[in-house]
């Protein structure tokens, strides 16, 4: 095989690349009756990290192709930030869809089971969704779930849209009935984090940060205002780490407003020149909305200190009251935690 790659033209060498690692070609073909023409985005997780596309939807329609290795959940949003569909597609699929901006739960899907039978339970369970019946549609997802223990689906309606609070013990059983190659665990990390959050009584509060700013002015971090709070603890080692400006590319591109989620970056480094200087380094498609203070004690500094952080970077999410959500080193769990998240709030 590897002579045969040495000898082959360049023009297949990708092909061949993405072959030996297991990564198969997706197509998926789409429409929406009332999003007319605009640039619609697709988020989903892949290897270690999330990818964002952003393809044109013109007259409705939209085309995208990608290669995969495993199956992966996928969310669709229009330009405005409005959640259009949500499906399931694995490597090889050709998947047919039909969405609705106006009604996100009116989906069809041909061409991945699990992607049918997700679109099948969000029409059947329309009203419960709609409704917020937190009981009726918990107990209708546990349903399902013992019903299809070993299906990829069961972890997207627990991660996506089962509500933990007050059903925690219910949600471990139910976890552990979905055998782990069906798990996922970028899926499931931040959700069973979110989890020991909520049994957890003494929950970790994130008050008010005392800062510097730029221009060495102090700043007072306050998680009021907002819906929820991105706290990124990053020095200049770890700063323009891939998966930091990923993780804000793709929570800005589904979360375009800052009422709903304020990102603020909280730098570690060991002098504010250094910080200063790591700023300024920063390339011009760095996202710009970002808070940005300078915190005198590093990972020690009142107020982050009780969250406990293990290493940089690390992600902290709260409330507007700074209750801590969620809080850990990696980026893709920070992501599917952001994403259960929001969907309470």
């Amino acid at each position: 095989m590897k002579l045969l790659c040495k000898i082959l033209p360049l023009l297949w060498l990708s092909v061949l690349v993405a072959g030996c690692s297991g990564s198969r070609e997706f197509r998926l073909d789409a429409a929406s009756d009332d999003i007319a023409t605009q640039n619609v985005t697709l988020i989903y997780p892949a290897g270690d990290g999330y990818r964002v596309e952003n393809v044109p939807a013109v007259d409705g329609h939209f085309s995208l192709t990608g290669m995969l290795s495993e199956p992966t959940f996928v969310e669709v949003y229009t330009a405005a930030g409005t959640l259009l569909g949500e499906f399931i597609v694995d490597g090889g699929d050709q998947i047919e869809a039909r969405f609705s901006a106006m009604n996100p739960e009116n989906i069809s899907i041909k061409g991945n089971k699990d992607a049918e039978m997700l679109a099948q339970f969000v029409a059947d369970n329309r009203d419960l969704i709609v409704s917020k019946d937190i009981d009726g549609l918990n107990r209708a997802i546990a349903a399902f779930v013992r019903k299809h223990p070993k299906r990829f689906v069961s972890t997207v309606l627990m991660t996506r849209y089962y509500t933990v609070t007050g059903y925690e013990r219910e949600a471990y059983e139910l976890l552990d009935l979905i055998p782990g190659k069906y798990r996922r665990g970028e899926f499931t990390a931040g959700f069973e984090q979110l989890l020991s959050r909520s049994l957890d009584s003494d929950s970790i509060m994130i008050g008010s940060i005392k800062g510097y700013g730029r221009g060495d002015s102090a700043i007072i971090f306050n998680p009021a205002g907002t819906r929820v709070n991105l706290v990124v603890m990053a020095d200049n080692d770890t700063r323009l780490a891939d998966s930091i400006k990923n993780l804000f590319a793709v929570l800005r591109a589904g979360t375009p407003s800052t009422e709903i989620l304020r990102i603020t970056e909280m730098g570690c480094d060991r002098d504010t020149l250094m910080w200063k200087t790591s700023l300024r380094a920063l390339p011009d498609d760095y996202p710009a909305d970002i808070e940005r203070i300078w915190l005198t004690a590093g990972m020690a500094t009142t107020g982050v200190a009780e969250a406990t952080p293990t290493d940089l970077p690390y992600f902290i999410l709260t409330d507007s009251t700074g209750r801590m959500l969620y809080g850990g080193p990696s980026a893709s769990a920070t992501r599917a935690a952001y994403g259960r998240i929001r969907k309470t709030k």
